[in-house]
């Protein structure tokens, strides 16, 4: 790669056909051709955060911050007004702490100018004519991520009734039952635990229920210093669950709902996007910072088709900065999730909107490699106990149905009002 570098006359292109055709998590550091600059994975799986007064970048706040810095500097009022302890976060490159951003996926940190520059994606994604031929690629390229990290002994995979656990069993038919499967018995993860133990009796998996345990208040203020009080949500409580996992490498299932379209709720290519809309979808509440953070977000996009801007802001607004900030948190552990790589995302992202809804993705891919293990439903029981659940789920957690109810509502106003400004 260095002669390549050399002579190159486009350094994003040539970044992208040696580093985004791998795999995995990682942070790569670029010191050549009078650039300086840090890549994300494909979905920056190991976050960076930097202060560009001084220059600095590093894996989390605290490293960045020394104690009094850190205390004086927290904004109180933006983790109130984004309702960080009721599971909000920070999205959009923001922190928990004035002059600290977040190096959000498909940009880079200039190390010259410590700005963010977009880098990906650098056109459309054209729809496949061969859907199987893309789902095909998303199979072996999952498998070809799982199946090195299960060679070394110390794998262990999550299985869940949810989808993308569910993908990644059928991308290990070969050898699924060398693994190791584990579940966590969480509170009011019944289902997960009953589909998991189904599975793993009717197909000979190698299964480990954890015990739930509770952080005190000692280990989740150390969690939240991890993860530079930038998410709160149930991690932050039963990490200790899976500390049986510290010294192996745990591959998650994050990365498959950008084959689901997990944005896009009534949506259609020409719905009409702003960062108002956007901000219902991740039901945030309409505070203006974050309105602003979105908007000067969503200008230099606006030209693309509105399911793909909703995948963007899934990617970038959501996981970046949500579920990766949290990369820190399990510093015994390592987690992989294999569904995250370019090749794989391309792949989801080229597939037909019609496909990719209803989670049509993974029900293509799983009746494409081990069809029989959808025989079980996926995230539900099959009968009345589904009814049940939604209104259990409800009365436990009235401001999440609340926060539905209003991301739906807001989703389907502004869907119509789209609808009368085209006729």
């Amino acid at each position: 790669m260095d002669a390549e570098l050399d002579q190159a006359c486009d350094i994003d292109l040539l970044i992208e056909d040696h580093i985004y055709r791998l795999a995995g998590s990682f942070i790569f550091v670029l010191d050549a051709c009078d650039a300086r600059r840090i890549y994300l994975d494909a979905n920056g799986s190991k976050s960076l955060v930097y202060e560009p007064q001084f220059g600095l970048a590093g894996a989390t706040t605290p490293l960045l911050l020394t104690a009094s810095e850190y205390d004086e500097r927290f904004d109180f009022d933006l983790y109130r007004g984004l309702v960080v302890d009721q599971h909000g976060w920070f999205p959009a490159g923001m922190t928990a702490h004035r002059g600290v951003r977040r190096l959000m996926c498909n940009h880079y940190l200039d190390l010259d100018t410590m700005a963010p520059i977009r880098h990906w994606p650098r056109g459309e994604i054209e729809e496949v004519a061969d859907v199987d031929a893309a789902i095909a690629t998303i199979i072996d390229e999952t498998r070809s991520v799982i199946q090195p990290l299960h060679a070394t002994g110390r794998a262990s995979m999550a299985l869940t009734s949810g989808n993308e656990t569910r993908l990644m069993l059928a991308c290990c038919r070969a050898f699924h039952r060398d693994i190791d499967f584990v579940t966590v018995d969480a509170l009011g993860a019944k289902l997960d635990v009953k589909r998991a133990t189904e599975l793993a009796k009717r197909f000979k998996l190698s299964h480990r229920l954890l015990p739930y345990r509770e952080a005190d208040e000692q280990g989740t203020r150390a969690w939240q210093m991890r993860v530079g009080h930038c998410v709160t949500g149930s991690n932050m409580t039963m990490h200790p669950s899976v500390e049986p996992l510290n010294g192996r490498i745990f591959l998650g299932g994050l990365g498959g709902e950008i084959g689901r379209g997990f944005l896009w709720l009534d949506s259609q290519e020409d719905t009409a996007i702003d960062e108002a809309g956007i901000v219902s979808r991740l039901k945030l509440p309409q505070h203006a910072r974050l309105l602003e953070e979105v908007r000067q977000w969503l200008k230099p996009l606006q030209h693309y088709r509105s399911l793909f801007l909703l995948d963007l802001a899934y990617m970038e607004l959501r996981m970046s900065c949500w579920a990766f900030s949290q990369s820190y948190a399990m510093p015994s552990q390592v987690e992989v999730n294999p569904l995250i790589c370019r090749k794989i995302y391309t792949a989801m992202l080229s597939l037909p909107p019609s496909l990719r809804r209803d989670n049509g993705m993974i029900f293509r891919a799983i009746q494409q490699t081990w069809p029989e293990v959808l025989a079980l439903p996926i995230n539900k029981y099959g009968d009345w106990r589904d009814r049940a659940r939604i209104a259990g789920d409800a009365i436990a957690d009235p401001r999440r149905a609340i926060r539905k109810i209003r991301q739906v509502g807001a989703v389907r106003l502004g869907a119509l009002f789209s609808s009368r400004r085209s006729r």
